[in-house]
């Protein structure tokens, strides 16, 4: 009897180590088995196409920044713009004719992990995990965890970014930033009327960096001018999409960062980060838009649709584009791995600060009913 015991476990327990911790690893596992094959495209994108397709990251969910300030910056340019995609917790970078694919993806371990992929062709394409060389951009979001980064940068015609204090040089956005204060480096396709950002231009006199020209990059639909749009799989860079990243960049940091407080801060101290959580999970802290927006990629059409619905058709993922980004008071980020890796005691208290705060927002109770009928494992106090 203990024999078999022991040959069982032997068995078990490697399949057990063996669980991805993310859907990259899932996918490197998948490649390494045979179920999955990666192809290669000799347009300049190489695997991106078949990458995307493989990780169910949408070609719609395209963004492009044109600063120098990443891992492939020697290759960035307003002229050249580097393309990210992007599903709930995955973001996918390329630049065309680029070396590597980039990724960052949050795994069960609570916090983000970082992957390259060598954009050579081979029998064996491989995604190799990162560390240092990530690490030394993106473990400057906050004090606890390494975290995702969408941020303000401003730039020189030729891409160099200009840092006003280089100790801290990612001025990193989300949803509850002025939208005037929003998007520096990146260029940004859609209408949005009266408001105002600082995409889509750069400080044109080399002696004043920190200057961009006004009212140039507003309400822009056409980047043809701007890049030869065959370095990108798509001819935009959805305002709606780059809104949607924002916010679950600051839902993927504040999370990472609980994981990595919840040991060490005093309860006070968790207790308030948390309440900062659930202010953002429910857009208590949201920028309302000054005017109307609207994207140019089918972004706002397809994005909806990957999440689930409730009997009467309502999903978390359904967007106002109004006066806010979302028309239901509470992030999708709750179905993500993100959350579902959050400390368990945490979580406890958590559930129970969402739902009283939701009680206290309007729509809170439609929220909480769509969450009810789409989330298996929530406490009965939801149901």
């Amino acid at each position: 009897m203990r024999l078999a015991i022991a040959l069982l476990l032997l068995t078990v327990l490697p399949s057990l180590a063996a669980e991805p911790a993310n859907i990259i690893e899932a996918l490197q596992a998948r490649l390494d088995s045979g179920q999955a094959k990666l192809a290669f495209a000799d347009d300049g994108h190489g695997y991106l196409k078949s990458v995307l397709a493989a990780l169910d990251v949408p070609q719609d969910s395209q963004l492009l920044t044109f600063t120098r300030s990443s891992l492939q910056f020697d290759k960035i340019s307003p002229q050249h713009p580097r393309a990210l995609y992007f599903r709930d917790d995955l973001a996918v970078g390329a630049v065309h004719q680029g070396e590597v694919l980039e990724f960052i993806v949050n795994d069960k371990s609570g916090a983000p992990a970082f992957y390259t992929m060598d954009v050579k062709k081979t029998d064996k394409p491989r995604f190799e995990v990162e560390g240092n060389r990530c690490l030394s951009c993106h473990g400057m979001v906050n004090r606890y965890a390494p975290g995702w980064i969408v941020a303000n940068i401003t730039a020189i015609a030729d891409g160099t970014p200009q840092f006003l204090d280089p100790a801290k040089p990612f001025d990193i956005t989300e949803q509850k930033t002025d939208f005037q204060d929003r998007w520096g480096g990146w260029y940004v396709t859609g209408t949005h009327g009266a408001m105002r950002h600082r995409g889509n231009v750069w400080a044109e006199d080399p002696l004043r960096p920190f200057e961009l020209p006004e009212n140039k990059g507003l309400n822009v639909t056409d980047l043809s001018d701007k890049f030869d749009l065959r370095q990108t799989l798509k001819p935009s860079s959805d305002i709606v999409a780059l809104m949607t990243l924002e916010h679950e960049t600051g839902f993927s940091n504040r999370i990472a960062a609980l994981n990595a407080r919840y040991p060490v801060s005093s309860p006070a101290e968790m207790d308030k980060a948390m309440d900062e959580l659930v202010a953002y999970m429910t857009f208590l802290d949201e920028a309302p838009l000054p005017a109307p927006v609207k994207g140019t990629s089918g972004f706002t059409e397809s994005f909806p649709r990957a999440g689930p619905r409730d009997a009467k058709g309502r999903s978390l993922r359904d967007f106002d584009l109004q006066q806010r980004l979302f028309r239901y008071p509470l992030s999708y980020m709750v179905y993500s791995t993100s959350f579902a890796s959050l400390n368990p005691a945490a979580k406890t208290h958590l559930w129970q600060k969402l739902h009283d705060a939701l009680l206290k927002r309007p729509g809170g109770d439609v929220a909480i009913a769509i969450l009810a009928a789409t989330k298996s494992d929530l406490p009965d106090t939801w149901k």
